[in-house]
């Protein structure tokens, strides 16, 4: 007689049932990322960008994705309902699990952009850790829709200057914004739109989401848009914002309104 040991026993059940979830399609469901948007102090010398110094009444509307399946979608729709196109920054193991909705994106003329691959605050990780982190999103990303990405939205807008300098030394210019909705937050819909339209000047980037965290930006966003262009703002992608002016280094978040450009 053969006797099994009890933990010979457990591994063997183990075994099974992952095998029996194998065959019948059994799988984990996407984990939602937890957003955690705040402003970020400068902790060097070495700065991202924040808006574009213009002369032009002009700001881009960027897209943060993560996770999720339902929002971009409508937030596409929007968009080509609207005829704006805008800058999309997909984090890679998103983009590798969405790849129509990726193929979508730069289909309808948008913006491609890096969110990194997980979604970490980088400023606590080595440079070789930085480094992979960011070539794993740029594989996948440029591999699957053959685009040249040239901006980089550290997860949670964290950063320092190894970060900046790591993502520059890959042929990326790091990028943050200088107006969030605080979609994320999920503050209401007249908040969302309100904030937008009372922070916004010109050369500014705006922080939205296309994910499932931010389920009151589709019904902000159509608000937001006639808001701006109603007060003469151009909609235009980061890269055709970045070619009306020179990229600012300096954060805006939190100064006064007679501080910004444009009062």
């Amino acid at each position: 007689m053969i006797f099994v040991s009890s933990r010979v026993s457990r591994v063997a059940i183990a075994f099974c049932l992952v095998a029996a979830g194998v065959f019948f399609g059994i799988r984990s469901r996407e984990a939602p990322v937890v957003e955690m948007y705040e402003p970020v102090q400068a902790r060097g010398h070495e700065m991202p960008v924040f808006y574009v110094r213009t002369q032009r009444k002009a700001c881009a509307l960027t897209f943060d994705i993560s996770w999720g399946e339902k929002m971009h979608d409508k937030i596409l729709d929007i968009l080509k309902e609207q005829g704006v196109k805008a800058t999309f920054f997909l984090s890679g193991p998103w983009a590798s699990r969405h790849r129509n909705a990726v193929k979508r994106i730069v289909g309808d003329g948008h913006e491609l952009a890096s969110h990194g691959h997980d979604h970490v605050n980088l400023s606590e990780y080595s440079k070789e850790d930085i480094a992979e982190n960011i070539r794993q999103a740029h594989n996948i990303l440029t591999n699957m829709s053959g685009a040249t990405l040239k901006y980089f939205r550290p997860p949670n807008g964290d950063y320092d200057d190894l970060v900046v300098l790591t993502a520059r030394e890959l042929g990326y210019e790091t990028v943050i914004w200088a107006v969030d909705s605080i979609d994320w937050k999920n503050p209401g819909v007249s908040y969302i739109v309100q904030r937008v339209s009372g922070l916004v000047f010109p050369g500014a980037i705006i922080l939205f989401h296309a994910s499932d965290s931010a389920p009151q930006t589709p019904e902000a966003l159509p608000l937001v848009i006639e808001n701006l262009r109603s007060a003469g703002y151009e909609l235009v992608t980061l890269g055709q914002l970045m070619e009306m002016g020179t990229p600012a280094r300096d954060d805006p978040r939190g100064r006064p309104r007679s501080e910004l450009p444009g009062s």
